[in-house]
């Protein structure tokens, strides 16, 4: 006689093996590599390779293993320690100026939507499209008094040549504005783009609650887009902490007024070109390396960028 038995219910304890099996699906895990794969690659071949050449370089010449030689080297170079200074002043001016700049400006374009908008969104990115040496090279057009259509202002700040405008601290002024018209334009399309996919009906619950513009911005915009934020300091970190193209076309059109080693990456470029040395660009490079690990990492905890519901609900 034959026994009919009763399915027996899948356990408690079966669930998570279930929800395993469905997260080592071979179409999900291949689907996972071929968007990694390529990034993945492009990591290795370009960033991690060059990194491990360049610590090789560091400690080994022509065979030998030199030790911290060119580390120590590095240290006590008297250009060091006035290139860092300028970039550390530059990124304490340029940061804050570059972060205010485009939030205030994103979160109004957000909270005022309309026809403009979109007019001015392409009026911010405008400055952002000339970069590189050719933006320097525009701006030293600008602090030009024969060439710049703010001469007349020029004139009245007693500037007669570019020499003048880039003399002294004010190499570090300029250095600031021109960094922010490069890089501020398009932060804020890529903010007003990230404030335009907060959920509706969040916004609407403040709005119902009663809460005021400013605080609906500070304490609910802000937090929902904080990585990225996040993601716009490191960026902007790393790019600031690496100048380079900037003061070296601004130093063609003042010559004596901003040292070879104004700043740190220059001096990194001194000791490769000039001196042949490739034993202290590569220590000093991969300092700079390690300085924009550190603040990515602290900027990553502090701001907890890779936080997700479930990790917030343990």
């Amino acid at each position: 006689m034959k026994t009919l038995t009763t399915p027996r219910p899948p356990t408690a304890a079966s669930a998570p093996a279930v929800t395993q099996r469905h997260r080592r699906c071979p179409a999900r895990t291949a689907a996972v590599w071929i968007l990694v794969g390529p990034y993945t690659l492009f990591l290795v071949v370009f960033g991690l390779a060059p990194a491990g050449y360049a610590l090789w370089t560091s400690f080994v010449e022509d065979g030998s293993f030199t030790g911290l030689r060119d580390w120590a080297a590095v240290l006590h170079d008297y250009r060091l320690g006035d290139a860092a200074a300028h970039v550390t002043t530059y990124l304490l001016l340029w940061l804050p100026i570059l972060l205010l700049t485009v939030l205030s400006l994103a979160f109004t374009l957000h909270a005022r939507p309309g026809r403009a908008t979109s007019v001015l969104q392409l009026v911010y990115y405008l400055p952002g499209a000339v970069t590189g040496s050719a933006a320097a090279l525009l701006w030293l057009f600008m602090v030009s008094p024969d060439s710049s259509p703010f001469s007349p202002l020029l004139d009245l700040m007693g500037i007669e040549s570019a020499t003048d405008a880039l003399s002294g601290g004010s190499v570090i002024a300029v250095l600031t504005v021109m960094g922010v018209a490069v890089h501020a334009g398009g932060w804020i399309v890529v903010l007003h783009g990230a404030l335009n996919a907060l959920p509706k009906d969040v916004l609407e619950a403040a709005q119902v609650d009663g809460a005021s513009a400013w605080r609906t911005m500070w304490h609910v915009k802000l937090p929902m887009v904080r990585t990225y934020v996040a993601f716009v300091l490191i960026s902007s970190f790393a790019s600031g902490s690496q100048v380079f193209v900037e003061p070296t076309v601004l130093s063609t059109g003042a010559p004596g007024q901003i040292s070879p080693t104004w700043s740190v990456n220059q001096l990194a470029y001194v000791y490769a070109t000039q001196d042949g040395d490739f034993g202290k660009a590569a220590a000093l490079s991969l300092a700079m390396l390690a300085v924009g690990v550190l603040a990515a990492w602290i900027v990553i905890t502090r701001t907890r960028m890779y936080a997700t519901d479930s990790s917030d609900s343990r």
